[in-house]
């Protein structure tokens, strides 16, 4: 089988934005190397933005504010809370680096939103070296990194509003059900049905902070009543949708 795609569900879902920022306190992403040289070194990205970096020790080249949905966002909270990378690590990230470098350097019709769109894209390079380097521990990073599991998951991810059974997400995995319960609890933490429960239930909350309406929300995502919704969610969150709603106003 080939391999799912494991990150455009989630970045779809939560939109990814990059802009470039002048206050190194609204950043959580920065770049640093030379630029008499023409080098960048080191990136360094904090999926949460911390309250304060100490970026005098290098030479920063260009720092810039990511958002990802905040920790609204599945990924975020699963995510280390520093992902720094060598610029030697990855072919990748060098090729990027140089292009990103250059848009900075030399002042082009397009300049920020091209280092915007470069930003974006190093970003998504992050996350694959996130995945691979953190195998070793449980929850989401280490469920998208196992072969078998991550399909199960993408599947979720993508199809949120189906009504998943075990036998259907052990099938779409490759393994028995006994198999697939075993291995994605070890995965991840937690079994698949609170999964797809708190994963259905973050996609709620981020369509209510837009303002969307309680049944149109609850009928998007699987729920087959807004009554249905309001008992999940007030378990989760302690309070009804509506309520919610209110509040993110």
């Amino acid at each position: 089988m080939s391999k799912p795609d494991r990150l455009s569900a989630l970045i779809s879902r939560f939109e990814l934005k990059a802009n470039i920022v002048s206050d190194t306190r609204d950043a959580n992403l920065f770049l640093f190397g030379c630029v008499a040289s023409g080098t960048l070194s080191r990136i360094v990205f904090w999926p949460v933005k911390p309250e304060a970096v100490d970026v005098m020790a290098e030479e920063l080249i260009v720092a810039a504010a990511i958002d990802m949905g905040g920790e609204g966002n599945p990924l975020v909270r699963a995510l280390p809370e520093q992902i720094s990378l060598t610029v030697d690590q990855a072919r990748s990230v060098q090729d990027l680096s140089q292009l990103i470098l250059g848009e900075i350097v030399e002042a082009r019709c397009g300049r920020t939103t091209t280092i915007q769109r470069l930003f974006e894209v190093l970003v998504v390079i992050l996350l694959r070296h996130a995945i691979q380097s953190h195998v070793d521990k449980k929850g989401l990073i280490a469920g998208l990194a196992d072969d078998r599991i991550c399909r199960a998951i993408v599947a979720i991810h993508e199809r949120p509003e189906f009504e998943w059974h075990i036998e259907d997400l052990a099938d779409v995995a490759g393994l028995s059900r006994s198999q697939f319960m075993e291995r994605f609890k070890q995965c991840v933490g937690q079994n698949p049905a609170q999964y797809l429960r708190e994963w259905r239930l973050a996609l709620v909350c981020k369509d209510l902070d837009r303002g969307e309406r309680v049944k149109a929300v609850a009928l998007r995502y699987g729920y087959r009543s807004q009554e249905a919704l309001s008992r999940a969610f007030s378990k989760q969150y302690h309070c009804s949708p509506s309520q919610y709603r209110m509040q993110a106003r």
